[in-house]
Parts: C-alpha cells; structure tokens; sequence
C-alpha cells in the first residue's frame, strides 16, 4: 500500500517535508489554520544563512543582555510580565553556554548547514521555481574595528568548520553596493549566506507542486490528538471532525510543544517573535542581504521592497505586537544606509513567533512516545535555511533510511 502521512504546518518546513515524502512515494496531506507561507514563513529576512553555526544565545550575547533589556527596543526584549514563563527556557539557555555544548551546538548547525543549498536546488528545481533563489553573499557592515575585532573568534571557527569568511576595507563593500554610508570601515561575509526575494513565494511554490503531485492542503484547527496502542490514530480538526493517521509529522512552528505535550513529552520552546518593515520607496538599490554588527538584525532586497527584519522578543504566544520595534529597524539602517527614505504609507510592517530552543538547535526525529510520529520544529531564525534540509531529513527517517549525519542532537527527549 502507498504510505500515507499527515502533515501539521504548512510553514517551509511543513511544505519541505510534504515535498520530499511526495518523492519519496508517500501521499501527504497538510493541515494548517493559515495558508502556505502565510505563518512565520512569511516575514522572515529572507536569508539562506548556511553558514551561520553560532548558537543564537551563546556567552558574548549573555554579556549583552543586561543592557538590552533595559531598551525596550532593543535588540533582544522581554516583556515583564512574561519573564516568570520565559525564565527556565533562559536558564536553560544559560547551561548550554560552556565551552563543551558551544562546541556540539556548532557542529550540530554545521551539519544541517552542509546541505541546505543542494536541499534547496531540489525542492525550487521540481517546483520550477529556482528563480527565487540569489546566489549572493550577505555582507556583514562595520562601523567601528572594535566590531570587527569582537568577531574575529567567530570567523576563525566558521572557518574551521567549513564556513570561510572573506573580508572586504569600507571603500570595498562600497564598490559592491553603492548604497552602504561612508560610516562603514570594514565588511565581511558570513561563510554562507544567500537570499531569496520571496520567502512567502517559496512555500507556496513548493505547495503548488505538492497540489500538483496529488497532495492536499486542508485549511483547518487541530483541536485534539487521538491515541492509542502507542501511535496516534487520528486528529480531531476544528471543521472537518476526525482525520485519520497512518503518519504523523509535526511541524507546527511556535506551537509545536502543545502537540508534542499531549503526546506526553516535554520540549523547552520559546516564540522568538521577530519584526519586519519592508518599505516599498525605500530609496536605496542594494543586490545582496546585508547584516549590521551594531545590531542584530538584516536588509535584503526582495520583491515587495526592501525588507528590514530582526529583534528577538519574549513576550508568549498570545501577546499584541509592538510595531515600534519594526519601526526601530529603519534607524538601525539608516545608520549604514544613508539614503534610506523614511517609511511612507506604503511600508507594511509584521510580527511573527519564531519556534526556539534554548540550544539553537532544531528538533528533528521520531516522538519517544508514539511510534509513528516525526517531529520537525524549534528552528528559531533558521526555520528558512534549514526548512528543506529538515524535511529531507524527515522523509528519510520514515522511509527507515539512516540520515548522512549525527541525529543525536537532534532527539526531542534532550530537555
């Protein structure tokens, strides 16, 4: 018989995972609440950041964090209130800054980043669409050397884990890209970071060829899991009732670590809730992604404009935006973009909760608990890098074939 496996998310993971076990002969079936790409897939920077195996919450960001919080728009923000349900994701954090779990953090990224753009051409060439794609490395701006010197550990290990680094003087960059300020001293790459012009537009190409392959796509509300003998048998969806289940794979983003509570196992995740300003007259022309040291965050030239996106915030799942973070964006830039134009009515602006682990590391393998359930989550800021990867590597472990690579850190019974 075909195997048959349901799908929660409909997000880059989601679509990768259903794109991959439709190669692999599997009939799919994908269930979300919104539409392809219309979740966290949609906002994000954009970047195919391969080569970025710094863990997202590593010692030096430990040593910033004081003076971060006290800015509410700060890079990094976490909303009062929210603190004592944020506070055992952050000490857990905090225990996977030593110097042995940096180190299997970094290899653990590095491994999925090793095979992100092969991933990528597979699912964009069968969908027709590998236009998306720009084959561009992001520059990384400084405008003071103590900047660039503060990262010279984190290029020379980018470098030792196959992610080199070139680095370009200030006048350099600008040669590249006009637009960037007199300001800017130095430049650098990230070891691997390309971008795509429309985030959103991924996921929904990859949808259609899911459509196209005799998948389906169902626009409904997981209210419940039904279980038994060790598997799920069934979800029970807001309109449609019952859906039955041979395989479960669940790639629900922020919301992930409900499903897998109900199926009885604990994972520590945290909604990273990022912003974006894309500004339509932005006044500028640039051909690549760029990144600013001074501040987290990235530029990236994309179909609708320029898009401005970054910050981290901890705030839950449930709480109202706060565009003024997105609108901080534009004064980060601004710094390094002096042409930029102020935002006009056209600029749209956007909230989404990025799914994130307190070792910047995905999960990504069999549920301990129920037999027949894949997980695919808890990618934080590289849910887009790592999105086709994931779900190569999800078709695999149901087709029992051994991934090319360690799983280990990977497993949902690590927290």
């Amino acid at each position: 018989m075909t195997p048959h496996t349901t799908i929660i998310g409909a997000g880059i993971i989601g679509m990768s995972a259903a794109a991959f076990l439709q190669r692999a002969g599997h009939q799919v079936t994908v269930i979300d609440r919104v539409g392809p790409g219309e979740g966290c897939s949609f906002g994000n920077a954009g970047g195919v950041a391969f080569g970025e195996i710094m863990p997202t919450i590593h010692p030096k960001v430990f040593r910033k964090l004081p003076g971060w919080l006290m800015d509410p728009l700060g890079p990094l923000n976490i909303r009062w209130s929210y603190l004592p349900k944020a506070l055992p994701w952050f000490l857990a954090a905090a225990r996977n800054t030593t110097p042995s779990r940096v180190e299997a953090i970094l290899q653990a990224r590095a491994a999925l980043g090793l095979r992100v753009v092969a991933d990528f051409e597979t699912l964009l060439g069968d969908a027709g669409r590998k236009d998306l794609l720009v084959y561009r490395e992001t520059l990384r701006l400084y405008d003071e050397e103590s900047q660039f010197t503060a990262e010279a550990a984190e290029r020379e290990t980018k470098k030792r884990l196959g992610f080199p680094v070139e680095v370009y003087s200030g006048d350099q960059a600008r040669e590249m890209e006009p637009a960037i300020g007199k300001t800017v001293i130095r430049a650098a790459t990230h070891g691997g970071w390309f971008f795509v012009t429309n985030p959103e537009g991924v996921v929904k190409a990859l949808a259609n060829r899911v459509l196209q392959g005799g998948g389906k796509i169902i626009a409904d509300d997981v209210r419940g899991i039904v279980q038994g003998d060790g598997e799920v048998k069934a979800l029970t969806l807001a309109g449609a009732g019952q859906h039955a289940v041979q395989n479960l794979v669940v790639c629900a983003g922020a919301y992930s670590h409900l499903l897998a509570r109900q199926l009885g196992e604990h994972v520590l995740l945290e909604a990273e809730r990022g912003y974006h300003i894309v500004l339509p007259n932005s006044g500028v022309t640039l051909s690549r992604s760029l990144t600013y040291a001074r501040t987290p965050g990235a530029a990236t030239p994309m179909e609708m404009g320029l898009r401005l996106a970054g910050t981290d915030e901890f705030a839950g799942l449930e709480a109202e935006p706060n565009y003024a973070r997105a609108d901080a964006l534009y004064h980060v830039f601004k710094k390094v973009l002096p042409g930029l134009r102020t935002p006009d009515e056209h600029a749209t602006r956007w909230m989404g909760r990025r799914p994130g682990t307190p070792d910047s590391v995905p999960v990504i393998g069999r549920s301990k608990t129920m037999r027949n359930v894949v997980y695919g989550f808890g990618h934080g800021h590289m849910g887009l890098t790592w999105g086709p990867t994931t779900g190569r590597l999800v078709s695999e472990i149901l087709a029992g074939i051994t991934p090319n690579m360690d799983m280990k850190p990977f497993r949902v019974d690590r927290f």
